[in-house]
């Protein structure tokens, strides 16, 4: 929804009060004959009226006002939107006429949404082998997401619709010819469900000083209310394993259709859950060869048996800090509940599953003896066996803290908390409450 400001657009010089044959100010009458139209209030002249005080709510909070000799008020300039309680009065010198109350909706249009690739990335580049935010002063608001090199990787989005439908979706992207590939692909989910498939055919090259940025389109079928898209590479060596893209930013192509902003409340200001794919993060692993952590863990595809949200799942937590770290912004500082659908399978001298959740501002860099134990720590335990591959969302939860703005969040087998083997599908953000 547009910002909700108090302005004074109609700055006007009032006339010389009309007077009656007797020298005193006429006290006006209601306003009378008030009409919303096509963008326009208008209301009738009120005999002796010198001029008309308008003030403007929506939701019980002021967002215009203002004095006006004119009988017509152009709202859609105001930028107001949604259902709107007008009170006006009509003025005579120091005499003021009744004031009269009229409710009326003001409805949107579903037009061109733009989305940044770079705002909705939750993985934010702990090495080469990950998508990474990268400025560039020629891309689509200085910046892009690069880096999109393993299945599983691209950008994932929360977005509240205003109506349900088909639309088409526009990405717009550069690449070059890579090991002798010429062409890439991404996959959109919509709803960790696959829609779409967004193919890249146009050599740009990779930016730099001639970022000149292609258009792709795929059409997606969104939901009235909040919606998940992941644009996301999925391909292996027989599919598009060599072929890379890096995204600048997205187009929802609405529809044209009106809507009230006002019934998108039942929605809420966010998602039921900001869901955090586990595929979409840096994973961390440990090399057992040379005992560095890297961030090279290919994630596990769904296959006829097993089914995962947005069709990955991130296997081989297995050492100590072992796991997945995401980059998230949180709109305020609050308290989340987290929610965390996993599997662990048993066998000989196996310990429970414990996934151990930490917060901190500044990212944790993958040294040989990275060390999180001085972080608040959040503990799922003994978590029960599911069998491998065979995700279940946990009972129970455990609640974090993360400030306003940016937050790095990880999810790690700690051998502190006496943890087994798992993999991890999602974690599930659940708003509580702001904190001071």
């Amino acid at each position: 929804m547009k910002s909700k400001i108090i302005v004074g657009i109609m700055s006007i010089t009032l006339m010389a009060s009309a007077m009656c044959a007797c020298g005193g100010a006429v006290k006006p009458s209601a306003v009378s004959g008030l009409e919303y139209s096509d963008g326009i209030l208008s209301y009738a002249e009120v005999a002796g009226a010198e001029g008309y005080n308008v003030s403007f709510t929506h939701r019980g909070e002021v967002v215009y006002e203002d004095k006006t000799e004119d009988t017509a008020i152009d709202v859609a300039s105001l930028g107001l939107e949604g259902n709107i309680t007008l009170k006006i009065s009509a003025y005579a010198g120091k005499n003021q006429g009744p004031e009269v109350e009229y409710a009326f909706t003001v409805l949107s249009t579903f037009g061109e949404v733009i989305i940044e690739a770079e705002d909705n990335l939750y993985n934010f580049g702990t090495g080469k082998d990950q998508s990474n935010f990268r400025n560039n002063s020629l891309a689509h608001k200085g910046a892009y997401v690069g880096g999109i090199d393993d299945a599983g990787q691209g950008v994932y989005i929360n977005y509240l619709c205003p109506v349900a439908g088909t639309f088409d979706f526009d990405a717009y992207y550069c690449m070059d010819e890579v090991g002798g590939f010429n062409t890439a692909h991404n996959d959109v989910y919509v709803n960790g469900v696959y829609q779409a498939r967004l193919d890249f055919t146009e050599l740009t090259g990779w930016g730099g000083d001639k970022f000149d940025a292609a258009k792709t389109t795929a059409q997606i079928t969104l939901n009235k209310g909040w919606n998940t898209v992941s644009v996301m590479k999925k391909g292996d060596a027989s599919d598009n394993w060599g072929g890379f893209a890096e995204l600048d930013y997205f187009v929802i192509k609405g529809n044209g259709a009106s809507y009230n902003a006002d019934d998108l409340l039942e929605y809420g200001e966010r998602p039921a859950a900001y869901r955090l794919e586990a595929e979409m993060g840096s994973p961390r692993k440990k090399n057992p060869q040379n005992n560095l952590y890297e961030c090279k863990n290919p994630a596990i595809l769904s296959d006829g048996a097993f089914k995962y949200s947005n069709d990955f799942l991130m296997g081989n937590i297995e050492s100590n800090y072992d796991g997945v770290e995401w980059h998230f912004n949180s709109p305020v500082k609050a308290k989340y509940r987290v929610k965390i659908a996993y599997a662990a399978g048993e066998f000989e001298g196996s310990k429970k599953a414990a996934p151990t959740f930490m917060v901190t501002q500044e990212q944790v860099a993958m040294f040989r003896n990275a060390d999180f134990e001085d972080l608040e720590k959040a503990t799922f335990k003994n978590l029960p066996y599911t069998g491998w591959n065979n995700v279940t969302v946990a009972d129970g939860y455990v609640e974090i803290v993360l400030e306003k703005g940016k937050n790095f969040i990880y999810c790690l087998k700690l051998d502190s908390a006496d943890s087994g083997i798992f993999q991890i599908d999602y974690a599930d953000l659940i708003f509580v409450e702001e904190v001071e």
